[in-house]
Formats: structure tokens, C-alpha cells, sequence
């Protein structure tokens, strides 16, 4: 007898996990194909342009690639999203997984689909996850109740119901729906206990039923309805809403100087750059780590998996008189007094499959380094998700430098460089290749310009 599991298997075995802060040209149009197919063609310029614009959206979709050139139009195929949208500070309103038709009993890509979502905002512990569901609901009372959501007193009034708001951290609900000891793959595979599939098939489906009649734009009375940002979603007491943002540029925003990004950074040899990093997969090397009280680099997965290139060849000049260019009105934003500059290191970063580096610093009160870099460089259409950097701002307490609580997220963005001072915590999100191969790696090189 064949296997269940097989149903879906080839297809979600050519299936990767994109994330979207912006969409290029070919992405909305692939986005828009989407939504018709599944009879909301609303949806894009209703809902998901308005909140991308705001900055506070999120879009994740399952999508499988044409097997065949040329890339470009038609190229990605979606077969299912859900967007997140930032209501408030570290608090966050999830779509039901839309999906097409032939998908729509494909509780492993579901449960994958939302694992990603889940895994990027329980990086915080404080995250937490809202839905606003029907007053006299059963059926997605019971459902969220069993799953760790708490019903809160945050009133939403429609001309066809009342609509109470229900919580759940977001590290609690990856537990609570077996996700966080199942890797990505095997969900796809559905490779996941009988319990587990039973509790993932339940919740996305009742979430998903529970909302089609406002994602199909009917007028009918809809049993969850979206959460949008504003008034009724704040904190009890009167908190005023904070905008939620998992990214801003700095170049806008005055009031926020520890990070500063400069776009179209090699332009044309971008794709030179990528090539000389993808021929070169032999030489690269085990990541290291130098650990306090150590005075060597050593190989330690527990802080650092990913692997490097010291030999960058002619992009090595390329980079420094770049950034030389570059570092008066970057030193200028971030606060730093300029500074002789001893030299600039670097060194190239493939980070493939579950690669991440935890919490650190590159620098210290004593160290030279005084401001670190980071650039993306990735193949398209880009094959990885994940792979964001976190970044924390720190300030100078009785003549220690200490984070602040105040952090940001950034995706990885196409010939994009960021700089940042040295002294201040960050870290890379565990990367996401599902098809292992190094070319379709998460690229970087990072390096720092030390003081003379």
C-alpha cells in the first residue's frame, strides 16, 4: 500500500520558504498570479502594498521554482503565504496560511509555512502572536484556548460582530504546536508524529475557515478577521502603539543612529564577486570564533556555524576604497569621531543550511576594530530564507558600553552594506537552504575597520 506521505512529497520536496519586506517587479507579479488563483485578487493592492509601504509587514510564501530557464516572469510559482503584520511593539497579527486548492490539505507545508514565521519573531521572548476572533465563537475559542491563547478585554466593533482579541507568546506557540524540535525539511516531508499532524491540521484549518469570507472580500460575517495596527490593538492602560517595525533606514530616521546602510554598494560587480565566492566553495574554511580569554581563533558550532573565505582577491581593494569613500558620513550618523585607520579587515561568509552566529561582539573597549560591515550578495531568484541580522544599540554607562533594548531586524538585501559600531551585540538568524547547495547559500563579506 503506498504511503500517505508520498501524496505530497515530490512537491514539497522542490519547495523553499521566501520571506519579503519589499517585492521586486517579477515578485508582485508572481504575488498577483497568486491571489487570483485562489479568487482574492483584492488582496495585493488591498491589503499587503498599504502594510509594505507602512514598513510593518512580512510576507512568507512556499514556492516552487520553474525546473526550467529562463528565469524571470512566471519563474516563481506560490502555492501558499500568510503575511505578518507588526500591531505593536514586539506584538504581532499572523494571516491565515492561504493556499491553492490542490494544497489545501497539505498540513506539512502548512505547518513549515508558519515554523518560519514562528521561528523569526520568537527570537524575542516578549514576541506574542493575536488574533481577533468572533464573540461566541466555539470552535476558534477552543482551538487557540488549546494552543496557549489567552482572551483579552481589546474590543473590535464591526457592523456584524463584537471581536475580542486573543494572545499567545510566539516561543509558546512553536511548542505548543510541536514545531520547535521538528526541522523544516521533515515537516515538508511530513515526517511529523500523528499527534503533531493531528494539532497542526486542526489549528490551520480552522484559522484558515475561520477567515476565508474576509480574505475573499465577501460580505459575509466572518468568524476571525484581521488585526490591523492601531487603538484597539494597544495595551491595556492606555500604552500608546509603537510602530512595530522590524527594520527602518536610518538615513530617514535621526533618532535612531547605530546602524547605517548604504544600497547598490558594488553595483555591476556584484555578479563578479558572487562568481569569484561560488568557484572558490573548496577554500572555504570552518567559521571561527575568538572567545574571551582566548587570544586564537578556534572552531566552535555553538556560537558560529557557517564557513569563510580570507582570499577575496581584487574585491579586497575593491571594498576598502569603497568604504573609505563611504566612512565620513557614515562616521557622521553613527556619532563615531573620525580616526586613523590601521587597516581594514575582512573576509567572505557562505552561510548555508542552519548556519547562524549567536550573540556577540566584535569588538571590545580595548579593541581596534571600531566599526564592522556587513554586505549581501546572494544568487537569484534567492533560494535561502532566514539569515536576518539582529543588531542591539548600546550606550556608554559610567565608561562601559551597555545594549539597550533597543534592537532591529534586517533582512538580507541585494548589493546592500551596513555598518556598525563594533562594541554593539548582534547576531545572525539560523539560514534556511533547502536545497543544501552551496551556491544557493546566504553570501556576505564582513569585516571591521580598525583604529590605528
Amino acid at each position: 500500500m503506498e504511503s500517505c506521505t508520498d501524496f505530497y512529497g515530490a512537491r514539497n520536496a522542490a519547495t523553499r520558504i521566501d520571506a519579503f519586506e519589499e517585492l521586486s517587479p517579477t515578485a508582485l507579479a508572481d504575488l498577483r498570479r497568486f491571489v487570483r488563483r485562489i479568487g482574492a485578487p483584492h488582496y495585493v493592492d488591498e491589503i499587503i502594498l498599504p502594510t509594505l509601504q507602512e514598513g510593518d509587514c512580512r510576507i512568507y510564501a512556499a514556492v516552487r521554482d520553474r525546473p526550467w530557464p529562463p528565469w524571470g516572469l512566471g519563474a516563481r510559482n506560490i502555492v501558499a503565504m500568510c503575511d505578518v503584520l507588526a500591531i505593536d511593539d514586539e506584538s504581532y497579527a499572523i494571516s491565515p496560511i492561504l493556499s491553492l486548492d490542490e494544497e489545501a490539505t497539505n498540513t506539512g507545508l502548512f505547518a513549515a509555512l508558519y515554523k518560519e514565521v514562528l521561528e523569526a519573531l520568537a527570537v524575542s521572548p516578549r514576541a506574542e502572536i493575536n488574533y481577533l476572533v468572533a464573540q461566541g465563537s466555539r470552535l476558534a475559542d477552543h482551538v487557540l484556548a488549546s494552543n496557549g491563547f489567552k482572551r483579552f478585554d481589546d474590543v473590535f466593533l464591526t457592523e456584524e460582530a463584537r471581536y475580542y482579541t486573543y494572545r499567545a507568546p510566539a516561543a509558546a506557540l512553536l511548542e505548543s504546536l510541536g514545531l520547535a524540535r521538528i526541522e523544516t525539511p521533515d515537516l515538508l516531508a511530513h515526517e511529523l508524529p500523528p499527534d503533531i499532524l493531528g494539532r497542526n491540521a486542526l489549528f490551520h484549518q480552522s484559522i484558515s475557515l475561520g477567515a476565508r469570507p474576509e480574505y475573499l472580500g465577501t460580505s459575509l460575517r466572518s468568524e476571525l478577521i484581521r488585526l490591523v495596527r492601531g487603538g484597539h490593538s494597544g495595551k491595556p492602560g492606555g500604552v500608546p502603539s509603537g510602530t512595530g517595525r522590524w527594520g527602518y533606514d536610518p538615513l530617514i530616521d535621526p533618532a535612531e543612529r547605530f546602524l547605517v546602510s548604504q544600497a547598490n554598494f558594488l553595483g555591476e560587480q556584484r555578479l563578479k564577486l558572487l562568481e569569484h565566492m561560488i568557484a572558490r566553495e573548496k577554500k572555504f574554511a570552518s567559521a571561527t570564533v575568538i572567545e574571551r580569554g582566548r587570544g586564537k581563533p578556534a572552531v566552535n558550532e555553538k556560537l558560529r556555524r557557517a564557513r569563510t573565505l580570507d582570499d577575496l582577491g581584487e574585491f579586497a581593494g575593491l571594498f576598502s576604497e569603497g568604504i573609505k569613500q563611504s566612512l565620513e558620513p557614515v562616521l557622521k550618523r553613527l556619532g563615531v569621531e573620525p580616526f586613523p585607520i590601521a587597516r581594514i579587515e575582512m573576509q567572505a561568509t557562505a552561510s548555508g543550511d542552519g548556519d547562524y552566529f549567536r550573540m556577540h561582539r566584535d569588538g571590545g573597549e580595548d579593541d581596534s576594530r571600531v566599526i564592522s560591515f556587513v554586505y549581501f550578495c546572494f544568487r537569484e531568484p534567492r533560494r535561502f530564507s532566514g539569515g536576518e541580522l539582529r543588531l542591539f544599540d548600546a550606550e556608554r554607562v559610567k565608561d562601559k558600553l551597555v545594549s539597550t533594548d533597543r534592537s532591529v531586524t534586517l533582512s538580507p538585501r541585494q548589493d546592500m552594506i551596513l555598518f556598525f559600531p563594533s562594541g554593539s551585540e548582534h547576531e545572525v538568524l539560523p539560514v534556511r537552504v533547502p536545497s543544501r547547495a552551496f551556491a544557493d547559500s546566504r553570501f556576505t563579506v564582513n569585516g571591521w575597520i580598525h583604529r590605528r
